[in-house]
């Protein structure tokens, strides 16, 4: 088995808590340094059991940043879907966004997905799996632009817009982990989509006065 699949029978709870464990051991003791036993008793489960459904700590990893990255775009993806303009999706996407970064931190969990892919510079299997999770979700945004190239008023903006967005939800991010509240977070995602609209055609209603 590799890290790629998963064990339908464990509760999503129960496989977030040992990431959550796992990560912080990694924090603790390094990432080269801890073991799959310490990754098993910081857990609270026994080492044979972690080590079938993951054989290998580089395997446990890439299946933890899989986890963490697809809980965060799920959702995204959902709006990106429902949204035919691309003001609205992008709002949507931003503010989804926010709201699961806070939602984690809320039920007393972490938000773990930049140790997990700092790891990655060290691990050749967690580079591996975090190359094609950060290019699929980079596809994903640039697909959306793409299909809404008539909605700008140069076609060509599509693919640097959609980096543009991109480096916003990684700031995002960032200011989260800094203690910045959901209110600011808000604001600073409604500053940000003003840029978009610059590029656009037309002008969106002011749908966040007051």
């Amino acid at each position: 088995m590799t890290a790629r699949d998963s064990i339908p029978d464990d509760p999503p709870e129960k496989v977030e808590e040992i990431f959550d464990k796992c990560v912080r051991v990694f924090l603790l003791k390094g990432y080269k340094s801890c073991t799959m036993d310490d990754i098993a008793q910081a857990a609270g489960c026994e080492p044979d059991w972690l080590k079938e459904r993951y054989p290998t700590k580089s395997e446990l990893t890439a299946a933890a940043l899989r986890w963490y990255y697809i809980k965060y775009s799920s959702n995204i993806r959902s709006e990106l879907a429902i949204h035919q303009d691309i003001y609205a999706a992008m709002e949507a996407t931003l503010f989804a966004f926010i709201d699961i970064c806070f939602d984690q931190l809320e039920t007393g969990r972490g938000l773990f997905v930049r140790t997990f892919i700092d790891i990655s510079n060290v691990d050749d299997t967690v580079l591996q799996a975090y190359q094609e999770l950060q290019d699929g979700w980079e596809a994903q945004i640039l697909e959306k632009f793409s299909l809404c190239r008539s909605e700008l008023k140069n076609p060509e903006d599509a693919e640097i817009l959609a980096c543009y967005v991109i480096t916003v939800i990684e700031g995002l991010y960032e200011l989260v982990k800094l203690g910045k509240s959901r209110e600011v977070m808000y604001k600073v995602a409604i500053l940000s989509l003003n840029v978009i609209e610059t590029k656009l055609k037309y002008g969106q209603p002011d749908r966040h006065s007051g």
